[in-house]
């Protein structure tokens, strides 16, 4: 049996990109006939990515139409038509809300000082997954991540014995004037000091971190060549990108992420090994972090 395969065909119009498709389609076709091999037709499916919801052609593979999909599962990473993403922050929601309540019931059996590490094992590494994909996003679309984030870091770093107290009091015997819970009562503890204490970084500067951080290993390494030769490199300074024009992509983000860090550093060439820069950035964005009020974030720390 043969793995999935994927076939991308970029064109001018609509038209033109149906067209070269089926065309695609019909010499593979012939290949896996003269090899004898069989392609399953019922489980192909194609996605057009386009603004455009509605569209007049479809695409065959052995006289069978192939079903159009508005989002797909692909190494792990939900792609949807638009790009948007949202399909898989959704998802990875729903997942990580599932993670943060097995946290909460075996934490109380776990050592303290193990917290850390389980909070890495089986939170961030669903968080982290493939973030330079998908985190380019604003900070609205990302806050569901975060809201469960900071949840979870409140269960494995937080005051729950002062958290629990308050509810093992009645009306009857709470001060006169104080029988009725006011805002004070719900408010939550706050996490940004959790996260200094902890030298956790929020989703946000995970993603510039795990951006950056490939940014770099694909301008030293030169691989893959196809995301190489996409970056526009300065013919003056080896390892100042030309920024294009702004878009969530990966590309226009990571080349302004990577100047951003370039300019702090003042980094002239790749020598310097990748665990130094992976050191160096995560100290310059646990720096940014913690700036401003110690328990009230602000826009300067993402």
């Amino acid at each position: 049996f043969a793995d999935d395969t994927n076939i991308f065909v970029v064109a001018d119009s609509e038209r033109e990109v149906y067209e070269k498709a089926n065309g695609i389609l019909k010499l593979v076709n012939d290949y896996m006939r003269c090899n004898k091999l069989h392609i399953n037709s019922k489980k192909c499916c194609y996605m057009y990515f386009n603004d455009s919801d509605s569209s007049n052609f479809i695409l065959m593979s052995n006289d069978c139409e192939i079903k159009r999909v508005s989002e797909t599962k692909f190494l792990g990473v939900i792609i949807d038509e638009k790009l948007s993403w949202l399909p898989h922050i959704s998802k990875l929601v729903t997942r990580l809300r599932s993670c943060v309540g097995r946290i909460t019931r075996f934490k109380g059996n776990i050592p303290p000082e193990l917290h850390r590490d389980i909070y890495h094992t089986l939170f961030e590494s669903h968080l982290s997954f493939a973030i330079s994909v998908w985190g380019g996003l604003s900070k609205n679309r990302l806050q569901p991540l975060f809201i469960t984030q900071k949840k979870c870091i409140r269960i494995l770093f937080g005051d729950n014995d002062s958290y629990k107290d308050k509810f093992c009091t009645c009306a009857r015997t709470r001060p006169f004037g104080e029988q009725k819970l006011g805002s004070d009562f719900y408010k939550l503890e706050s996490s940004k000091p959790l996260f200094i204490r902890n030298r956790l970084l929020t989703v946000h500067n995970l993603y510039k971190y795990h951006c950056t951080l490939d940014t770099y290993k694909i301008l030293k390494h030169r691989v893959p060549i196809s995301l190489h030769s996409l970056f526009n490199i300065s013919t003056r300074k080896e390892t100042l990108l030309i920024t294009k024009v702004p878009s969530i992509n990966f590309i226009c983000k990571a080349t302004k992420l990577w100047n951003e860090y370039r300019q702090r550093t003042s980094i002239a060439d790749f020598s310097p090994s990748v665990s130094g820069v992976k050191e160096n950035l995560k100290k310059h964005l646990l720096f940014t972090q913690k700036s401003g009020d110690y328990e009230v974030w602000n826009e300067k720390n993402f």
